[in-house]
């Protein structure tokens, strides 16, 4: 190809840019998956640490979530922390969410975060303030908040825990 066959081919690109969405960026996970794996891994270190509770909810959650063997989702989650600990901001991670899932879809992963902020039994202020930050984010707020928080009450294994010090 000439140099003038190649700038045009490059101009062309620029200006009609192939579509990337959610589930075709970040290959070998679609792209949703890794973000939920990271946000969820976002909401777990928030204060601090990730404690083995966490963890094992992280594990349970994107496991049964996403319908993934235990080493596919080991997998996943390792490739979410690469990705996360690289990136500057959550914002990329949550706008993948939000396009990839619907409404229902994103009240559930929040329901999820509120499962990982209890599963050691304790809600740290910090922890909640990330929940409501990022379900914001996802366009989950109000009423579809308090739901997902119920949801997460509802489901078994999870203690009702105060605000720790």
């Amino acid at each position: 190809m000439t140099a003038p066959g190649m700038l045009e081919a490059l101009l062309s690109l620029l200006r009609d840019p192939p579509p990337a969405t959610a589930d075709t960026v970040g290959a070998p996970f679609p792209r949703r998956e890794l973000a939920v794996a990271a946000l969820l891994l976002e909401v777990a270190q928030c204060d601090r640490g990730i404690g083995a509770e966490e963890t094992a909810a992280i594990q349970r959650i994107v496991t049964s979530r996403l319908g993934l063997d235990v080493k596919t989702a080991a997998d996943l989650i390792t490739a979410a922390r690469t990705e996360f600990d690289a990136s500057l901001d959550d914002w990329i991670f949550a706008t993948a969410v939000r396009e990839g899932f619907d409404l229902a879809e994103r009240i559930a992963i929040v329901g999820q975060m509120w499962e990982l902020v209890y599963a050691d039994g304790q809600l740290e202020r910090l922890e909640e303030a990330v929940v409501q930050r990022l379900a914001g984010e996802l366009g989950v707020t109000g009423d579809d908040l308090e739901a997902a928080r119920a949801q997460a009450f509802a489901r078994d294994g999870i203690v009702r825990g105060g605000h720790g010090e």
